[in-house]
């Protein structure tokens, strides 16, 4: 999961009394002919089998009493914690040491934080974190998804959908109803081009085929998603959203299934028949 290399340690002259203080710990950072680290709470792309994340991050120590032992730990979510490579355990008398980690970021979407640790030889203790979210690549949960109106009546013409599990589902059965990511919200046999969600999903809409610059093959990763649901005039987030039409992108923010999910629908086709609201429907495509 991670390695580490040990730059460098400085070897003092033990002694000294009076006041015990903690050691100090900070990151290496990118100045003058230091590049290539991390050290600052950042959002990264998970790793693949072609495209593995690595990251550098260098811990400096310095204490004002011998150094017992330092080390890194990650920890994944609420999980529990896992050394990075391996302990520094110092014998001799040491005040002082650069370390450099090289840490490579899971598969798995999620927050990892990573600990650095340093204990002195009076088992005097500090810690220092950095925090990595992990966002990973979107991937296309269905490519002609449908969604019915709301006064359509024929059997399978179902009116709601569940993002999570890719289906659609009856706004009529009163069991499903913290599933409910997506209900049509018709009146009239018109088609009335609103959704509302069941389980508290929000919604961002697009005033043309664009969100934040991009069209619906732009967006690549969960944080393209974050992105643009926070920018600046992307409105408010509801539990409805109107306007819906040809071409419009539409984020749901969902905690269905317990987690936190960005799903990216696009519409690809409206079909709106007044005379006939059993043939009333929405087609869509949507990522993750």
């Amino acid at each position: 999961m991670a390695s580490a290399v040990l730059v460098g340690c400085k070897d003092n002259n033990g002694g000294g009394g009076g006041e015990t203080k903690a050691p100090k710990i900070s990151f290496q950072t990118n100045t003058g002919t230091q590049s290539g680290y991390t050290f600052t709470n950042e959002k990264k792309p998970v790793s693949t089998g072609s495209n593995p994340v690595i990251l550098k991050i260098g811990v400096i120590v310095t204490s004002e009493e011998n150094l017992k032992s330092t080390k890194m730990t990650v920890k994944f979510n609420n999980q529990g914690e896992v050394l990075v490579g391996t302990d520094s355990v110092f014998s001799s008398n040491t005040k002082t040491c650069n370390r450099d980690y090289f840490w490579r970021v899971p598969e798995d979407k999620g927050t990892y934080t990573l600990t650095a640790y340093a204990t002195d030889k009076n088992s005097t203790t500090t810690t220092a974190t950095i925090v990595i979210t992990a966002f990973g690549p979107l991937a296309q949960r269905a490519d002609t998804a449908v969604v019915y109106s709301l006064k359509a009546t024929k059997a399978g013409h179902y009116s709601a959908y569940d993002l999570l599990t890719n289906e659609a589902i009856s706004a009529a059965d009163g069991s499903n109803i913290s599933r409910r990511d997506i209900v049509d919200a018709s009146t009239t046999s018109t088609l009335g081009r609103v959704w509302k969600s069941g389980n508290g999903t929000e919604f961002k809409i697009s005033t043309g085929s664009t969100m934040n610059g991009k069209v619906y093959s732009q967006f690549q990763s969960e944080q393209d998603l974050i992105d643009a649901w926070n920018a600046s005039g992307s409105g408010a987030a509801s539990t409805t959203v109107s306007g819906i039409d040809d071409n419009r992108l539409i984020i749901a923010k969902s905690n269905n299934g317990g987690t936190t999910r960005y799903y990216l629908i696009s519409v690809w086709y409206i079909n709106d028949d007044p005379s006939d609201p059993d043939e009333d429907y929405y087609w869509f495509q949507y990522k993750e």
